[in-house]
């Protein structure tokens, strides 16, 4: 059984989570085919993602998520409609390489990962992402698409402590089983 972190205390990621660990069989990860969105709860809709894995065309570059599914929400955020686009092609960077090294991460250990960070916004406030990504294989092993859930939560910039005013994100946790 994996556990969230508890800083992720919100329904959204206890729910899915479960849900997720309810399609584990032994010694293998769902798929795509064991999702089934009218099991989930109707209200988390707008906050999920399904993205593809799509491997490197060539041994130089970088492995590439593009969006199947994107929640309302999240587009509205994004400014755009992004179901097709990359993720890597959905803002600058520096704010898309420390989500990108989270997916990765959910790849590489077949687990999941939470992430949370700032996320700027052309105003003087800023929104707080909290992000899970949990790992889908058709094969049951070779991780080839991720769902995911966000939150996020507008703030003003003066609060947020000037420690954390440089930091777009901070790491990506490996959700461990207990």
């Amino acid at each position: 059984m994996y556990v969230l972190p508890s800083e992720a205390s919100e329904a959204e990621f206890r729910e899915l989570l479960a849900y997720w660990q309810s399609k584990l069989a032994p010694g293998r990860l769902p798929g795509r085919q064991h999702i089934d969105p009218t099991e989930l709860q109707p209200r988390h809709l707008s906050q999920l993602l399904l993205l593809d894995v799509v491997a490197p065309a060539a041994p130089k570059l970088r492995r590439r998520y593009r969006f199947r599914v994107a929640g309302t929400g999240f587009s509205a955020i994004a400014g755009r409609d992004v179901t097709g686009l990359y993720y890597d092609e959905i803002g600058a960077p520096e704010r898309a390489m420390p989500v990108i090294r989270a997916l990765d991460l959910v790849v590489e250990r077949k687990a999941p990962v939470y992430l949370s960070g700032r996320l700027s916004i052309p105003s003087q406030d800023y929104v707080w992402v909290k992000r899970l990504g949990l790992p889908l294989a058709q094969d049951g092993d070779t991780v080839d698409m991720i769902l995911a859930v966000w939150i996020a939560e507008r703030r003003k910039i003066s609060d947020l402590a000037r420690s954390n005013l440089d930091r777009e994100a901070g790491s990506p946790q490996v959700l461990e089983r207990q």
